[in-house]
């Protein structure tokens, strides 16, 4: 956590639409943000350009939600394909190629992995159950989250981060990475063989996981190290900018 008589850093994270109801977010996203010391502030894909957006915090979490146009990716679309919102998948994936190119720290989850690997050139398998098979359950028949394995890789950001080589994890998606982009690595995998974390030796400050970690991050210190992590890499920006002048 960040010290008691410092301002917590801001901490984005990409708001979500249900039905063409209110943008909101799971408080589970927020709730990890703050244990890890950061202020947390949310934002709709009507924002302005992700430049200025980028310009007032010291962070971005890509958050989970709705699929991603296979058109950005230039595949035809499976008729599992649900929830997409275009404007979202615009506005984010402008914001993570903004944050990569300015080396601001960036998690994330889920669909944030999906769209950090669409924004560097990678696809994604549509329906996992169609081109993987069920030998792991990634998300149930009600489309409710599932627990199962991940194997993490040594050598990788993720160990570091966890100290483990395997962990539990929430999963909720029916998609994942195929053709995963150049400038990412693999950290985990699960038990059949789905691309379950990424990070980028190029740029320390970019890390992504395919399950959820907010889900279980009040009780399992492994997921919120995730968000201890990123609010670090937060803290250290702000510092680095004050030392420039840029605060």
């Amino acid at each position: 956590m960040t010290g008691a008589t410092s301002a917590p850093p801001v901490i984005a994270l990409s708001a979500y639409e249900r039905n063409g109801e209110a943008y909101s977010l799971a408080p589970q996203y927020a709730a990890a943000v703050c244990q890890a010391g950061g202020l947390p502030v949310l934002f709709p894909p009507q924002c302005p350009e992700a430049r200025t957006v980028l310009s007032r915090c010291d962070a971005l979490v890509l958050t989970g939600g709705g699929d991603i146009s296979p058109n950005l990716y230039g595949a035809p679309c499976d008729d599992s394909i649900h929830a997409v919102h275009p404007d979202r998948d615009t506005s984010e994936i402008a914001l993570a190629r903004e944050a990569i190119a300015q080396r601001i720290p960036v998690l994330g989850i889920c669909r944030g992995l999906q769209i950090m690997n669409v924004a560097l050139g990678g696809d994604l398998l549509q329906d996992l159950p169609k081109t993987v098979g069920a030998r792991i359950c990634h998300r149930d028949a009600r489309h409710d989250p599932v627990m199962h394995k991940v194997i993490v890789l040594p050598g990788t950001l993720l160990e570091a981060i966890v100290e483990k080589d395997t962990l539990e994890i929430s999963s909720w998606h029916h998609q994942a990475i195929a053709n995963m982009a150049p400038p990412l690595r693999i950290n985990a995998i699960a038990e059949d063989g789905v691309i379950e974390a990424v990070d980028m030796p190029g740029n320390p400050e970019v890390f992504a996981v395919q399950w959820h970690p907010e889900h279980t991050a009040a009780g399992d210190p492994h997921q919120q190290a995730l968000f201890d992590w990123l609010v670090r890499r937060a803290a250290r920006r702000m510092a680095q900018m004050r030392t420039v002048g840029r605060y």
